[in-house]
């Protein structure tokens, strides 16, 4: 079973699993901005913006500012980083495995041992 701190907390994947809120974290790594201005260049209100702003905000990969022009919204690095890196290391458990499975299934070598190999009898050879 995986370490916790291997694991991607499922409110993360959610949250990016949507393609608008893609569009968000794509503009807010750009620059940091508003909802309003952040509405007029996405295909949904800025009720909808401020939602998808909201499950960004809550998985920990945007945060809110509040600044004289108003709240501004930006990418929270550390947070990305700790998800890009955490899907790495499961890309490369997975090519690992997958890389056994295919040895196995074309009859090739996995853990240096040959499925047609004859396994040696610690005992010996049995008494006829």
């Amino acid at each position: 079973m995986p370490e916790p701190a291997d694991m991607v907390r499922t409110d993360v994947l959610k949250a990016l699993a949507d393609p608008v809120r893609l569009q968000i974290m794509d503009r807010l790594a750009a620059q940091p901005c508003g909802v309003s201005e952040l509405s007029r260049s996405l295909p949904i209100t800025r009720q909808g913006t401020a939602k998808h702003l909201t499950v960004l905000r809550r998985a920990g990969l945007v945060r809110s500012d509040h600044g004289p022009s108003g709240e501004s919204y930006r990418v929270v690095p550390a947070r990305v980083d700790e998800t890009a890196r955490t899907l790495a290391r499961a890309a490369d458990r997975w090519t690992t495995q997958l890389s056994l499975l295919k040895a196995a299934a074309e009859g090739g070598r996995v853990d240096g041992v040959q499925d047609d190999d004859a396994v040696e009898d610690p005992d010996g050879p049995a008494p006829r």
